[in-house]
């Protein structure tokens, strides 16, 4: 999945590279505005939809590390018909842009905004007029009324840079946690997966992924993001216990999954209301864990189920949330 985060980590490599963006959309396309896709000479990482468009995007990316200079931005649009043997019937503007990484000023900028978790709202705006690409904090966006008059009127895409990656913090990476986190990575999340059996550790080499090998538990309980989505699946139902305790004492989550029967349930519940947790909180515990609605006890099924349910509450979230700025294109006038 590429994200903020993972564009900052392969950009730490120095290789250069185009990044492609869906800019202007019109009608049906595969992808929305704001998706991307990065290209190097031999690596393709993102999808802007697949099909023939990303086949073209690909080639003209690669067309691009040889012929533009270097940052320079250019775009192109294109209608979705069947030449393109696709009939979304939409309108798709792609904007490329080759990216040196030494030089890039708003790759700069946005290293040093995540690596120093800043929490002042920024952009990364694109004018598709003059195509150029800058950084904007929410103190520049108030500077307004300095341009020249013939550069008033603008076509922009504008990106929030907010980190949108579901915050996951999984205890326990046996069967089922490898399940879940294999079938989640390919998501815009990012992954924390703690162990005590360093032989249980997972193997899988993705940059959304952070594995560690522990006891200290509580450490990353304490941590988390206010917003966390927490999974426990330990090999122990005393672990487990001392996990879901800890983490609903702390009672800031998104969502809290805990591996087990209704049975187990009960159990715990019991246990936690005679250990000071109320009600409300014990609410907050979904356990089993998954979509009720799929049935199935192999780890790829309850992993399957589990994604679903993930996706499931954050869909819901967004759709409440109007708080939550997405990426858009649009024309602006000053007046």
């Amino acid at each position: 999945m590429l994200n903020w985060n993972t564009l900052i980590q392969f950009a730490s490599k120095q290789t250069e590279f185009i990044l492609v963006t869906v800019g202007m959309v019109k009608g049906s396309s595969p992808r929305e505005t704001g998706a991307k896709m990065l290209v190097t000479d031999h690596q393709v990482l993102g999808t802007i939809g697949g099909g023939n468009l990303e086949f073209f995007a690909i080639e003209h990316a690669k067309q691009c590390l040889v012929s533009s200079a270097k940052n320079e931005v250019s775009q192109h649009t294109t209608s979705l018909t069947p030449s393109y043997d696709q009939c979304c019937g939409g309108v798709v503007q792609l904007i490329f842009e080759r990216i040196d990484p030494q030089t890039s000023t708003w790759l700069k900028e946005l290293t040093e905004y995540y690596n120093q978790k800043q929490t002042n709202q920024a952009w990364l705006v694109t004018d598709t007029q003059k195509n150029i690409r800058f950084f904007k904090t929410f103190e520049h966006s108030h500077q307004c009324g300095t341009e020249p008059k013939a550069l008033c009127e603008k076509e922009i895409l504008q990106e929030p840079l907010h980190n949108q990656a579901i915050p996951i913090v999984i205890f326990g990476t046996g069967h089922v946690g490898k399940a879940i986190i294999n079938q989640l990575h390919h998501l815009n999340v990012e992954i924390t997966c703690i162990d005590s059996r360093e032989e249980q550790m997972p193997t899988i080499d993705a940059c959304n992924v952070q594995s560690i090998h522990s006891k200290n538990w509580n450490k990353y309980v304490k941590e988390a993001q206010d917003d966390v989505y927490f999974l426990v699946l330990t090999h122990s139902h005393t672990l487990d216990y001392e996990i879901s305790e800890a983490i609903l004492k702390r009672n800031k989550h998104h969502y809290f999954g805990l591996i087990g029967s209704k049975t187990k349930k009960i159990r715990f519940q019991r246990q936690l209301k005679a250990s000071g947790i109320t009600e409300k909180q014990l609410n907050q515990m979904t356990c089993p864990i998954g979509l009720p609605s799929i049935k199935g006890k192999t780890p790829g099924v309850i992993a399957a189920s589990v994604v679903a349910q993930i996706l499931q509450i954050q869909s819901q979230s967004l759709s409440t949330n109007d708080s939550i700025e997405q990426p858009k294109h649009r024309r602006i006038h000053h007046v």
